[in-house]
C-alpha cells in the first residue's frame, strides 16, 4: 500500500509540473531576484549566486532545483543587467525543465527616501520528458506483478518543448528610516509568463503556461541600535513575506530572520495550495557572512496533516552568494540586508 500511495503522489508532484506551475525556492528571502526580477537592482549592488535545492516525500519524489545568477549595476547608467538559469529534475521519472533569463532594471529616484526599480525580462524555455522511464497500462502484468519493457501504446506527444517567455516587475525600497525605531521597508510585485507560451508535449492538445503573479512585502528593525545588552553592536530583525499564485495554485512565504553580527539565524513558514491538495511546511534557516561571502542553508519538514505514504514533504537548500561591492569588504560585522542605503 505505502508503495501505491507513492506512486499516487509521483503522479500528483508531476501533474503539478506538466501544468507549467513554477518552482519557489525556500531561500527567497536571501536571493529576492529569484522569484522577483526587480530586486536585482536592489541597492545598486553587483552579485551572483547559486542556489541547490532538493525536495520530496522520499527518494522516489525528490526533485532537484539548481539556480544560477549574475547581475552587474551600471553607474552612470542608472539601470543593472542580470541573467538566470534555473534546471529541475526528476530523474525518477526522466522529467526535466531549463531555463535561463534575461533582465532589465532601471533606477527612479522618486524622492530623498524612495526608490523605484521597474523591471522587463525576456527568456528560453525548455522541457523534456523521457517516456522510456514512463509504465504504461499494457506493461503492468498484475497477475506476476512484473513489467513488460515495451508499451504498445502509440505515443502521439514530444518530447522536448522550447518557449520564449516575458515579464516584468517592480520595487520600491526606501533609503531612511522609515520608522522612528530605525527600520527599513522594501514592496514589490511582478508577473511572469504575460505572452502565455505554449508548453504542451502532446500536439493535439494545449497546455499554455499560466500567469504567475507575486507580491513581496519586507521590513529590516535595528534592534541593538545604542549597542546595549548581549547583542553584537549590528542586530538586525528582517521580516519578509510574499503570497504567489499562478493558475489553481497559490502559495503564502513567511520569513522571519534576525542577523547577529556574521550569523544569521531565521524561520520560515511556507503554505501552498493546489487544486484542493495542501502542503504546508517549517523551516530553519542558517547563514555565515564572511566579507563579501554569504554562505547559508534551509531545511523545511512538513507541518501537521497525515502523512501520505509514510513519509512527510521535506526540502534541504543550500545557497553562495558573492557581492563584489569593494566598499562591503570592511564593513565589521553589519550584514544588513539594507546596508550602505542610509548613508
Amino acid at each position: 500500500m505505502k508503495k501505491n500511495n507513492s506512486f499516487l503522489l509521483l503522479i500528483l508532484l508531476v501533474s503539478t509540473l506538466a501544468f507549467s506551475q513554477d518552482y519557489i525556492y525556500k531561500n527567497q528571502n536571501m536571493v529576492m531576484g529569484s522569484i522577483n526580477p526587480s530586486f536585482y537592482g536592489f541597492g545598486d549592488s553587483s552579485k551572483a549566486g547559486v542556489i541547490y535545492s532538493s525536495e520530496g516525500f522520499n527518494q522516489n519524489t525528490k526533485m532537484d532545483n539548481r539556480f544560477a545568477f549574475a547581475n552587474h549595476y551600471f553607474d552612470n547608467n542608472d539601470f543593472s543587467l542580470a541573467v538566470d538559469v534555473n534546471s529541475m529534475q526528476i530523474s525518477s521519472l526522466g522529467y526535466a525543465t531549463n531555463s535561463a533569463n534575461l533582465h532589465y532594471i532601471y533606477r527612479t529616484q522618486l524622492n530623498e527616501e524612495w526608490i523605484f526599480n521597474p523591471s522587463v525580462s525576456v527568456g528560453f524555455g525548455s522541457t523534456k520528458l523521457d517516456f522510456n522511464s514512463l509504465v504504461f497500462e499494457d506493461q503492468l502484468n498484475v497477475y506476476t506483478g512484473s513489467i513488460v519493457g515495451i508499451s504498445n501504446d502509440p505515443i502521439n506527444i514530444n518530447n522536448n518543448v522550447n518557449y520564449f517567455d516575458v515579464g516584468a516587475g517592480v520595487s520600491f525600497y526606501n533609503t531612511s528610516d522609515y520608522f522612528a525605531n530605525n527600520s527599513d521597508v522594501l514592496l514589490g510585485a511582478n508577473i511572469k509568463h504575460i505572452n502565455r507560451p505554449e508548453t504542451s508535449f502532446n500536439s493535439d492538445e494545449s497546455n499554455i503556461k499560466d500567469l504567475f503573479i507575486s507580491l513581496q512585502t519586507g521590513i529590516q528593525f535595528d534592534i541593538n541600535q545604542y549597542n546595549q545588552g548581549f547583542l553584537p553592536y549590528y542586530s538586525y530583525l528582517f521580516l519578509y513575506n510574499t503570497f504567489s499564485k499562478q493558475g489553481a495554485k497559490s502559495r503564502i512565504d513567511l520569513y522571519q530572520e534576525a542577523i547577529l553580527g556574521n550569523i544569521g539565524f531565521g524561520l520560515n513558514q511556507h503554505f501552498n495550495n493546489f487544486d484542493g491538495f495542501s502542503v504546508s511546511q517549517f523551516g530553519a534557516s542558517l547563514s555565515v557572512f564572511i566579507e563579501e561571502i554569504e554562505i547559508g542553508a534551509n531545511y523545511s519538514v512538513e507541518m501537521g496533516g497525515n502523512k501520505i505514504a509514510g513519509a512527510t514533504y521535506n526540502t534541504f537548500e543550500i545557497y553562495i552568494t558573492f557581492d563584489f561591492n569593494p566598499f562591503k569588504k570592511n564593513r565589521r560585522g553589519d550584514n544588513s540586508r539594507f546596508y550602505d542605503l542610509n548613508n
